[in-house]
């Protein structure tokens, strides 16, 4: 399955995420909830210089309250590869809800 993220901002500290099809769990009504988030954090924590950003894929089956939160990838790219292996696994597990 091909993928397009589409880059958002976080409504409370306007940090960015990717989400595609409308399936950003802060707005929608699909089943599953696709969302790779930023945080920004130390790489090591005695350094303080040593702040950056990290990605974290999210995925949760609405229905069966299904969660899996994935990462600290320090690259968008593996975060998107990751997250899309994750959501294979559920659109395998509950494939009624592959549609947004």
């Amino acid at each position: 399955m091909m993928i397009k993220w589409v880059k958002g901002y976080d409504f409370m500290d306007e940090t960015p995420r990717y989400s595609f099809e409308g399936r950003d769990p802060q707005d929608s009504l699909a089943d599953i909830k696709v969302v790779i988030y930023t945080q920004r954090e130390r790489k090591f924590s005695h350094d303080s210089q040593s702040t950056k950003n990290f990605y974290y894929g999210y995925i949760r089956h609405e229905p069966s309250e299904t969660v899996d939160e994935i990462g600290r990838f320090e690259t968008l790219k593996e975060a998107k590869q990751e997250t899309e292996k994750l959501l294979n696994e559920y659109y395998e597990k509950f494939p009624n809800d592959t549609q947004a």
